[in-house]
């Protein structure tokens, strides 16, 4: 499938998500919300790597992929805690705003340049999230 076919799906899934989370506190506390939403998160993910065949082998990569679902699931908790306090309109786009930070530790860590019109939308996006926290 398209690249770009993927990215407008997660972003609808993420639009979605976000949309349904807020409206889940209607009803329910934020640790029901983060625990049924991880749980259903985890599901899908086991799914998908029993239907693969893969076997998982130790390697000092997979320590990053800790990494990463460590930092994401506390990142999930800030923006759960976020939505129940915060309005969804103010607290999604503010959080979607997360690529700039792994734009800029690319740049700074894995040395990928940018060219000036990717820079000038750094710049935009931070402008952006000093405007929507006002």
């Amino acid at each position: 499938m398209n690249w770009l076919i993927l990215a407008i799906a997660c972003l609808i899934s993420w639009g979605l998500w976000g949309l349904l989370i807020k409206l889940a506190y209607r009803g329910a506390e934020w640790s029901e919300i983060y625990l049924i939403s991880s749980l259903t998160s985890f599901a899908i993910a086991l799914a998908i790597f029993l239907a693969s065949h893969t076997k998982i082998h130790f390697k000092p990569s997979l320590l990053l992929a800790l990494g990463a679902g460590l930092t994401g699931g506390i990142g999930n908790i800030f923006f759960v805690k976020a939505l129940e306090q915060g309005k969804a309109s103010i607290v999604i786009p503010l959080t979607a705003l997360y690529p700039v930070i792994t734009a800029v530790l690319a740049v700074i860590i894995l040395h990928e340049k940018l060219s000036m019109l990717q820079l000038i939308g750094i710049v935009l996006a931070i402008i952006a999230m000093i405007l929507l926290s006002l």
